[in-house]
This record gives C-alpha cells, sequence and structure tokens, in this order.
C-alpha cells in the first residue's frame, strides 16, 4: 500500500508531458521496463530506493499510510551564510517557478506582513537595500562588515537574479493581502541604518525611500486595473492581479500556490529560510486561513475601490515621507 501511494505522490509532482517511469528509472539508475515493474506494483521497492525517491521528491515515507494533521512533512530551504548562498536562493526560487509553469494553470495567494519578496526586485535601490541590511545585520556577512550602502549605479548579478524571480512572479495569476503597517518594516529598517550611520551619504538614505515610494504608487496603479506589470512596459490584457489589506495585521508572510496538478504552501522562517510542503492537509488549513483572511480584509481592487485604495496608499507614502523628513533634517 506505501508503495503505491509513494508512486501516487511522484506522479503528482511530475509534469504531464514527461514519462514518470522514464524519472523514476532516471532517480534509480534502472532500466524503464524495472521502472514500470515497480510503478505497478509488480515488484517490491527497497528501502533503499523507496528512500532514494522520497529524498528526490521531497516525500515522508514515514506518513504516507497516514496522513496526520498534527504531523505535517516539511522541506527546509536555509539561506547559508555567505554571500554566494544569496545568489543560490534566487535561483532555488527560479527553479520552483519553472516547477510551476509545467503544471498548467496556477494561482497564487500571498499573505504579506512586509513587501513580498518578488516585488522589490522592480526597484533596484530598494533591492539592493535590502540584501544590504539583510547582509550586514541579520546574516552578520563578511562582505558587510566595514561597508556603508550607497545607491547602485548599476544591478549586480544578485539583483539580476532576483529580477528574473520578479518575472516569473508576473506570469502568475495572484491575490495579495497587505498588513495595514506593511511599509513599516523596511522604514524601520531604514531608519536604523540612518541612526547608526550605515548610510554613505544622506542622499543614498533618500534614494531608498524614493524607490519605496515607486513600490506603493506602482502597486497603487497594478490594484486599479487588477492587473501586474512592468513598471516601463504596457499592462497585459487579462486581469491577474487583486490586492486587499488587513486592518489588523498579517502575522508572518505565507505563500500558497494551487495549479491543476499540485498544490503547494510556502512558510517563510527567519527573514529569507522558508519551509515548503505539498501536504494535502496543510494546503486545506492554508487555505481555509487565507480565505478567513481575506474575508476580514479590504478589497482595494478595481475602480469601484478608489477611494479606499487612494486612502490607504496616502497613509503608506505619508509614513515614508515623515521617515524623509526626519532623515533630511
Amino acid at each position: 500500500m506505501k508503495q503505491e501511494k509513494l508512486f501516487n505522490k511522484i506522479r503528482a509532482k511530475i509534469p504531464t508531458h514527461q514519462p514518470a517511469e522514464f524519472e523514476v528509472a532516471g532517480v534509480l539508475g534502472i532500466t524503464v521496463n524495472e521502472a514500470f515493474a515497480l510503478m505497478r506494483g509488480q515488484s517490491a521497492i527497497s528501502l533503499e530506493a523507496a528512500c532514494k525517491l522520497a529524498n528526490r521528491y521531497g516525500l515522508s515515507i514515514d506518513h504516507l499510510e497516514q496522513e496526520s494533521p498534527s504531523v505535517i512533512p516539511f522541506q527546509f530551504r536555509a539561506f547559508d551564510y555567505n554571500i554566494k548562498d544569496l545568489d543560490d536562493f534566487f535561483i532555488g526560487i527560479l527553479e520552483e517557478f519553472r516547477n510551476l509553469d509545467m503544471f498548467g494553470t496556477r494561482k497564487l495567494a500571498y499573505a504579506a506582513s512586509e513587501f513580498p519578496l518578488f516585488t522589490l526586485f522592480q526597484f533596484p535601490v530598494l533591492a539592493a537595500f535590502k540584501l544590504f541590511f539583510w547582509g550586514k545585520t541579520v546574516y552578520d556577512l563578511a562582505e558587510f562588515k566595514n561597508v556603508k550602502f550607497y545607491a547602485p549605479k548599476k544591478q549586480s548579478e544578485t539583483l539580476l537574479l532576483g529580477e528574473r524571480s520578479w518575472k516569473q512572479y508576473l506570469k502568475i495569476d495572484s491575490t495579495e493581502i497587505w498588513s495595514s503597517e506593511i511599509v513599516n518594516a523596511v522604514l524601520k529598517e531604514v531608519y536604523y541604518c540612518w541612526s547608526h550611520d550605515l548610510f554613505e551619504t544622506t542622499e543614498d538614505a533618500l534614494a531608498v525611500c524614493d524607490s519605496i515610494i515607486e513600490l506603493l504608487e506602482h502597486t497603487e496603479k497594478q490594484a486599479a486595473i487588477g492587473r501586474k506589470f512592468h513598471p516601463n512596459k504596457k499592462p497585459p490584457k487579462n486581469e491577474n492581479f487583486q490586492l486587499f489589506y488587513n486592518d489588523v495585521s498579517v502575522s508572518n508572510n505565507t505563500i500558497m500556490i494551487s495549479s491543476e496538478r499540485r498544490k503547494i504552501v510556502f512558510v517563510s522562517q527567519n527573514t529569507l529560510n522558508y519551509l515548503v510542503t505539498d501536504n494535502e492537509i496543510f494546503h486545506t488549513q492554508t487555505q481555509v486561513w487565507i480565505h478567513r483572511l481575506t474575508n476580514q480584509s479590504h478589497s482595494i481592487t478595481g475602480k469601484r475601490e478608489t477611494e479606499k485604495r487612494t486612502n490607504f496608499f496616502e497613509q503608506l507614502k505619508s509614513n515614508v515621507v515623515f521617515v524623509k523628513q526626519e532623515i533630511a533634517k
């Protein structure tokens, strides 16, 4: 029974155009005929082979027989403490998006306590600042030991990887739920760096604030027409974006992706680290939570919500202006 369930879960992770038997044969280093026999239950799978497949596809053998709401298998994607791994982090995200491309129509729900990671890379100065802040204060990277932040003249390789991740994100129909405090997280980081003399110049600090305002204004435009698009390009024809805000708070950053054959949930942990699972029980529970959160939030998408949307973004931008004034004193 466990063998059958193992291969059922593996099939769900492999795109329809790609024969599962060929995948399994490649992972195990066996012939396609031997893989056919294993997948049809005509031959018994060894524990070693089952473990190898489970590791390859992020499955838990212990929980194949019976899924329990109290025991959920996750994969842990950690940002290791050196700058090269930051590139690896974005390469991993790109790979996740490419995989989703193969599973048909997909939708994404993003509950955001701070600016969604992908949106930052539309605006290089803000993205560069966030990478600097993470490297300097969160992960204490050697690269940033005696360095102050300055607005970059050109994009680094890491920023380009982030931009590619963002362009993949543009392709997916998305619902975002923002905390009403969403801008304050990055403003606290800006003010911390300013008060600890971590900017090269006052102009560099103000440039980050201006970049935050750019992000807010662009998101407001997207919400007005219900479409995500590149700031320098025309919007797509089809609506693919809904934005809500929540008066209370959004407790953490959670991404739920649903496609025709695959359902995945990402939960942030310690800034850039995240947990990921395709467990159906956890996905269903997350779906219920997102549905409730959406019902408790305010839609600010489309023409009918113009006043509500304007008020929301004006408040966020006024918070940024206040910090700019403090810095410019």
